[in-house]
């Protein structure tokens, strides 16, 4: 599930996938925060991903990151700043937004 989130997403299928694998590991660092340090974090909507409305989709993934993050003293990128439509930048997010998820993932142990 969490490899899942390097891949680079281009056609809807990838985006649906791509979209659950996202929920799910946001699920699990959630539900790890608060059985370990007792927070409970709120939820924001990630999932579907409304092609139509990409900017809420990117507000609320920076909500959920700067959360996480904030608790488990990890650093955040700018993760609401991207062009989809510019590929290397594109590229870039995916691999920013993976490695806050993966460094999340493995500071929880989950």
């Amino acid at each position: 599930m969490l490899a899942a989130l390097e891949n680079l997403p281009q056609t809807p299928d990838g985006w649906n996938r791509f979209s659950w694998d996202h929920r799910n590991s946001h699920d699990r660092i959630r539900a790890a925060i608060k059985t370990k340090y007792g927070a409970d974090l709120s939820d924001y909507q990630v999932d579907p991903i409304d092609s139509n409305a990409i900017g809420d989709f990117l507000q609320n993934n920076s909500q959920l990151h700067g959360d996480m993050n904030g608790v488990l003293g990890l650093q955040s990128s700018d993760l609401q700043d991207v062009n989809f439509g510019d590929k290397p930048q594109f590229e870039a997010w995916v691999r920013l937004h993976y490695l806050e998820h993966q460094q999340a993932e493995l500071k929880l142990e989950i």
